[in-house]
């Protein structure tokens, strides 16, 4: 690897992740989810993504998100107080608790899969079909070189 290589390598890690934190809550504050943090709308996403299996437990949604359930707990109390999740129990077995969108938040997962899927139609136009076939093998292989460091870390 040069040192341009390792340095455009750095940047990128640095700071393009940055921008587009900063464009999804700029996106956001304009467009009527003010109240709202990405990190919040990443656990509506997942709620959304496991209702739809029936999968939308509090050990579940906090292993999809990687994060402890007590740090869940604190996120869902919020996005409950603010009328975007509810906490519902399980008509099956009353001990299980399900957390569910509600309409609030259906409508922000609604803008927040439109603002991703604009996000990428935008890095599409930009890109021939060639380098999108690079571009999603090496996103690919970058998405299993950090699940392996994530997977080493929890062995320890």
């Amino acid at each position: 690897m040069t040192s341009q290589q390792e340095k455009q390598l750095n940047d990128f890690f640095v700071h393009v992740f940055n921008k587009i934190n900063i464009w999804e809550n700029n996106t956001l504050s304009r467009n009527g989810a003010k109240d709202l943090s990405v990190k919040e709308l990443h656990v509506i996403e997942a709620v959304s993504e496991l209702c739809q299996s029936g999968q939308n437990t509090m050990s579940i949604i906090a292993e999809r998100l990687a994060i402890q359930v007590s740090s869940l707990t604190t996120s869902v109390g919020t996005l409950v107080r603010k009328g975007y999740l509810a906490r519902q129990a399980d008509p099956k077995d009353r001990r299980i608790i399900r957390i569910v969108l509600t309409e609030k938040g259906e409508e922000a997962n609604r803008f927040h899969s439109e603002f991703h899927a604009h996000m990428i139609r935008g890095v599409a136009k930009r890109c021939s079909e060639e380098e999108l076939d690079v571009l999603t093998q090496s996103l690919d292989r970058l998405g299993s070189f950090f699940q392996e460091m994530i997977d080493l870390d929890e062995e320890e």
